[in-house]
């Protein structure tokens, strides 16, 4: 609820000149539009005019500013904030008005990267080999610390297909791309699904043009977010479709893999999602802990459960031996598989159990 104290005083105070409450409604019509634009320019979309909908009467497409009385006024402040409220990730929220000074902020102190880009190699960490193929950075206000940095966003996952060396990338939130060597371009493949962001890919052994993309970024982090599903593409990641249905809702798939000898064999790693600082309440048949499909991704089997505190962050299947798998838990430990799932045993010895392991989050590899 957007509290008007300066309009409500002038409305009961003893000094309520006509003139006077004509211009602060005025006043509260520019700041309501104000506020309409910054949202714009933060999400990334149109005009937050059309909140009212294009069915209100006092809607006129191609207006950007319409008059607005003061109950309507109250009421679109309050669809902005809750907007932003639904929207707005991390662990300390930003209100309407922080988000507007950051965005001013780094609007300006992003001007001056054009008079000095960053450098076209890699960092000095990489001495040999190593060149940038992204997109160059862009200026953000970091909330951590409030000044600019250059960056372009987390990538969740990279794969590699064997046959012609495609670069397949899934941005946390940005949705897959490919890379085209030859002319140094990104193109965006996903625009038009439901979720972008993205947790995992996987190339299949068998047949490289059918890829796997779990949704949901599998971080934990204040500004991860929960997917929708398993994406598969059968022409090298060039178009995608869900193929899960509704079994992933909810959740994040951290982790996919393909079985190297039948590329319609996989398994999953699904934890809670989350929706910026906040977690999601998943369908109740999508679960956590680890899944396993047998024709595609279209249906799945849940064989190792687990509860939400200790969701399934990773698997891993053995190329030589695809019965063996390894698969690790929040805050849980690592398990062994040596007959496809269907039995699991706890791995102890390694250090990786008790106290000491409370609240890790593994990563695999084999």
């Amino acid at each position: 609820m957007v509290r008007r104290s300066h309009l409500a005083r002038a409305v009961d105070g003893p000094n309520n000149e006509g003139a006077k409450l004509r211009n602060l409604r005025k006043r509260w019509a520019y700041v309501g539009a104000l506020m309409v634009l910054v949202l714009a320019v933060l999400t990334g979309g149109g005009l937050a005019v059309a909140s009212l909908g294009p069915d209100d009467p006092t809607y006129v497409p191609g207006t950007p500013f319409p008059k607005l009385d003061e109950v309507q006024e109250q009421q679109l402040l309050e669809r902005d904030q809750e907007f932003v409220a639904d929207r707005t990730a991390g662990d300390n929220p930003l209100d309407i008005a922080h988000a507007g000074q950051l965005r001013a902020k780094s609007a300006k102190a992003a001007k001056g990267l054009a008079k000095s880009p960053p450098p076209a190699t890699g960092p000095s960490t990489f001495t040999g080999g190593w060149s940038s193929v992204g997109q160059r950075p862009i200026g953000e206000i970091t909330r951590s610390s409030s000044s600019l940095a250059e960056m372009n966003g987390r990538i969740g996952a990279l794969a590699i297909r064997p046959s012609t060396g495609q670069i397949i990338l899934g941005g946390a939130q940005g949705g897959i791309w490919t890379y085209d060597a030859s002319t140094g371009r990104w193109t965006p493949r996903t625009d038009d699904q439901e979720t972008q962001a993205i947790g995992s890919l996987a190339v299949a052994a068998t047949d490289d043009k059918v890829i796997y993309a779990g949704t949901g970024e599998g971080a934990l982090s204040g500004d991860s977010y929960f997917g929708d599903g398993i994406l598969k593409s059968t022409d090298g990641g060039q178009t995608w479709s869900t193929v899960s249905g509704d079994t992933f809702q909810g959740v994040s798939i951290p982790r996919v893999v393909v079985d190297p000898t039948n590329a319609d064999h996989l398994y999953a790693a699904a934890l809670r999602g989350r929706g910026g600082a906040r977690r999601t309440s998943p369908t109740t048949h999508s679960r956590f802990g680890v899944w396993e499909s047998k024709d595609g991704g279209a249906t799945w089997t849940l064989i190792r459960e687990a509860d939400e505190e200790h969701g399934a962050t990773d698997i891993e299947i053995d190329p030589q031996n695809p019965k063996v798998l390894y698969a690790s838990f929040l805050s849980d430990a690592i398990y062994k598989s040596t007959d496809g799932g269907a039995t699991w045993t706890k791995l102890d010895g390694f250090g990786l159990t008790g106290a000491s392991f409370s609240g890790t989050r593994f990563s695999l590899s084999i």
